[in-house]
């Protein structure tokens, strides 16, 4: 007789899947409020955070994936990281900040960081 509490090893592996893509959404949101909790009143990345998993997670909901379930393009991986990069810079120069390296530094990481959890949680729906 099968134990109700045990998942089936397709139900580990989506709930491995969700974990991981948690954690790294949390990355650039956790960023955000220690940068907040420690200034005491800058949420500018937490705007940022929030920008970059909206366009991380439409370019996966956007348009059906034409590769086989339980997989995701390459291309559209890279679309994720790169929307999330964009959201994040677009709301960081809508911010009032001037374009250059730390810009891009922080919108790189949170563009992969949101990009990475938007395929993961994708691939654990599958």
């Amino acid at each position: 007789m099968a134990d109700r509490g045990t998942l089936s090893p397709g139900g580990r592996r989506r709930l491995f899947l969700r974990v991981i893509a948690v954690g790294f959404a949390g990355v650039p949101v956790m960023f955000g409020l220690i940068r907040a909790i420690s200034t005491g009143s800058d949420v500018r990345y937490l705007w940022l955070a929030g920008a970059a998993l909206v366009g991380s997670a439409a370019v996966m909901v956007v348009k059906p994936d034409t590769t086989e379930p339980g997989r995701v393009s390459v291309g559209r991986a890279l679309g994720a990281v790169a929307a999330g990069a964009v959201c994040a810079t677009a709301a960081s120069l809508l911010q009032g900040a001037r374009a250059g390296p730390g810009v891009a530094i922080v919108a790189i990481g949170f563009g992969f960081c949101t990009g990475a959890s938007a395929v993961l949680a994708f691939l654990a729906r599958r």
